[in-house]
């Protein structure tokens, strides 16, 4: 009998397993497709530097990437739809194939524009390093400067925001900012909140980075793994100057 309950047992616990197993696999493929820009092996490595600092289970770890995701995905949709299709043809991933340029303003503040491609909705933000001076992270370039009359995105939708902090930690934001210029792109969002703040980096991870290092602020809306630009847009220590 109590061979019985004991095999029984182990059949129950490697169900168990085995459905873990499988539900880690779903939510990795699942990632991957809202993420398609990085590997598996690159996600698998972070959920696995995650799970080790954290301690918690890399299951736990990857639902919740999904769910931001999903989340992020969400906004995107209602976006989109507060604005006709015409109004919201925007260039892809930040690029510059809009019609409005984004006009000057202060050194440490931000614009966010609409931006997706068929794939990836993410939203774009970038920070001025001068009052007529963007430095931002776009795919084609990386970290890279821009004027405030060549930066050109769609009017629907995009604004321009200040950080409440100090000036002076506006100021050493952007000029930090401005030292990381000629940095790689990155195409991780899912985990970049984690990532060291030097090295390759995507628009939302820059601007946080430099507040994060200058001033301790924490321009995340919801705080999870990943910082994405519309995370930076709404997080509470923003606030909007006009929209563009």
């Amino acid at each position: 009998m109590k061979k019985t309950i004991l095999a029984l047992s182990l059949t129950t616990a490697m169900l168990f397993s085995q459905a873990s197993i499988t539900n880690a696999e779903s939510y990795v493929d699942d990632i991957l497709k809202l993420q398609p820009d990085i590997s598996e092996e690159e996600l698998l490595q972070d959920v696995q530097m995650i799970a080790s600092n954290t301690g918690q289970s890399e299951q736990v770890i990857l639902e919740q990437i999904y769910t931001e995701l999903k989340e992020d995905e969400a906004k995107g949709i209602a976006e989109k739809s507060a604005y006709s299709k015409e109004k919201y043809g925007v260039s892809p991933r930040g690029g510059s194939g809009g019609t409005v340029s984004i006009g000057s303003s202060t050194k440490g503040n931000f614009y966010y524009t609409p931006s997706e491609t068929a794939y990836l909705d993410h939203g774009h933000v970038g920070m001025y390093y001068t009052s007529t001076t963007i430095v931002e992270s776009v795919p084609s370039d990386g970290v890279r400067t821009i004027s405030t009359s060549a930066r050109k995105v769609d009017s629907s939708g995009s604004v321009v925001k200040s950080v409440s902090t100090s000036t002076t930690n506006r100021n050493n934001a952007a000029d930090w900012a401005y030292t990381q210029v000629g940095q790689s792109y990155s195409y991780n969002f899912a985990t970049n909140r984690l990532t060291g703040h030097d090295g390759a980096k995507n628009c939302s991870k820059l601007i946080w980075s430099a507040y994060k290092v200058n001033g301790n602020l924490d321009l995340d809306v919801d705080g999870g793994l990943g910082v994405y630009p519309r995370d930076v847009r709404d997080a509470s220590d923003t606030v909007l100057v006009r929209n563009i």
